[in-house]
């Protein structure tokens, strides 16, 4: 196999690992299709929710795992930004599960999963953010954009330029994916 290919093999294993749908299936160990309770979506902030905080950090460690695990592992291997990639490939796969019609979560815990692999300092400051914030707005979604989009500021001050431009697609990706909690905040205020 050449190392095109073995790179693209690399990328499908990592998209199929993020897609694993760890909140579909606590939902299941619980009776509920979680998919169809609160937000409807499969992650942390959402069984926390609907299934408490016991079904939520199950979730959360699934989700940092399922986006730690294949990063570390690529860190051993890859170039930079071939790591980059498999990072975005996993927050990718949790957002767009190929087992759940591409319908997943929001990617901030996978893609805190990611950063503690790429540089444990760097995800430390992202969840300080994300405390930070949450305790200031208690939302959930505010606190993860505001943490995601910290990232870029930080991993200037610690990081080679080229991850700040990583963590910026992360960054739109995260306002992305919680665009309707945006509307409603905004409405809200309005």
């Amino acid at each position: 196999m050449n190392i095109t290919a073995s790179f693209l093999l690399v990328l499908g294993l990592a998209y199929l690992f993020g897609s694993i749908p760890f909140g579909k299936f606590i939902g299941k160990h619980h009776g509920i299709d979680i998919q169809k309770h609160g937000s409807g979506n499969i992650g942390f902030a959402n069984v926390l929710r609907t299934l408490g905080w016991q079904a939520g950090l199950i979730v959360l460690a699934g989700d940092i795992m399922k986006g730690f695990i294949p990063v570390y592992i690529a860190n051993q291997y890859l170039s930079t930004y071939q790591i980059l990639a498999v990072a975005l490939v996993a927050i990718l796969g949790h957002i767009f599960p190929v087992w759940l019609k591409f319908k997943g979560g929001k990617g901030i815990a996978t893609g805190l999963g990611a950063t503690l692999a790429l540089s444990p300092l760097l995800g430390g400051l992202g969840i300080a953010t994300y405390l930070i914030t949450l305790s200031i707005f208690r939302k959930s979604a505010p606190a993860s954009v505001m943490a995601t989009w910290s990232l870029v500021l930080f991993s200037l001050a610690i990081l080679p330029s080229y991850y700040a431009w990583f963590y910026l697609g992360i960054g739109l990706l995260a306002t992305w994916t919680h665009r309707d909690n945006i509307k409603q905040i905004l409405m809200n205020k309005a």
